[in-house]
């Protein structure tokens, strides 16, 4: 009998047009490449098109949430490191039955948590990172917003929480991201909310496309409606939010001086 095991689905989402723009996959691939998954071997990872899978070793099974923060926080770091691209993803944290095996010519994987996955993610019209509602209740690291029935929205833009206060409490005092340089790392996450608010409103777009935005906009808002809001009251210009000068963090995103890179 197949044994359960803690499992990671990630699909980067609008591929199909990606691979027209040869320099973005391959920038996509080696960004992939560096991954600080790769570097702890009782994660198995398997990257092939589109998709990105990764199933804890067993031994997981006796700490769940262990498992589940490292592998949410594996699709975090993909977030991060593609936060500035305007490549998105949607992935699923989720435990079931999957075998990996290494022979000498190949790799092999197979199991009813790949199909479940697949078949789950295709349903969910929003980015970034999901949970089994099975699983929540393991998830003491990151905050999670109920999505379905099936899965919930997990956090993962934790730098937000140093900035995201009620409505009214906007303009804030940007002393404490300057005190502990945290200015760097949120710039990214700005930058990425105004992608993603774009996104929502661009009648050039498809509408099912559109929509994966809106309900992303809407699954942040949930944990931040009061910063969010001010942010679009303020047309993304982050000085009338945070009082801070932005020039330098804005202009070193995506540069190797920048929080990611």
């Amino acid at each position: 009998m197949m044994e359960q095991v803690f499992f990671l689905y990630i699909d980067i989402l609008g591929f199909k047009q990606l691979i027209d723009d040869n320099e973005r996959v391959l920038d996509l691939y080696k960004t992939i490449d560096k991954l600080n998954v790769h570097s702890d071997e009782d994660f198995h990872t398997i990257v092939f098109s589109d998709t990105i899978l990764v199933a804890a070793d067993k031994r997981w099974n006796s700490h769940p949430s262990r498992a589940i923060m490292w592998l949410v926080e594996f699709s975090q770091d993909l977030f991060y490191r593609l936060s500035h691209k305007d490549i998105h993803f949607r992935a699923l944290v989720t435990k079931g039955s999957f075998s990996f095996k290494k022979y000498k010519n190949f790799e092999a994987y197979h199991g009813k948590a790949l199909v479940d996955c697949y078949l789950k993610e295709t349903q969910i019209k929003c980015c970034g990172t999901f949970i089994d509602n099975k699983l929540v209740r393991h998830s003491d690291i990151f905050q999670t917003s109920k999505y379905d029935r099936d899965v919930s929205f997990v956090h993962i833009m934790q730098h937000l929480d140093e900035i995201s206060f009620s409505y009214e409490h906007y303009p804030i005092d940007g002393y404490v991201l300057k005190a502990t340089g945290m200015e760097w790392w949120v710039a990214y996450l700005l930058r990425y909310l105004e992608t993603v608010y774009r996104h929502s409103i661009d009648p050039n777009l498809p509408s099912d496309v559109r929509t994966k935005f809106v309900m992303t906009w809407n699954m942040i808002s949930q944990r931040h409606e009061g910063l969010l809001r001010r942010l679009v009251e303020a047309e993304f210009k982050a000085n009338e939010v945070i009082t801070l000068d932005w020039t330098e963090p804005m202009a070193r995103i995506g540069t190797e001086r920048g929080a990611w890179g």
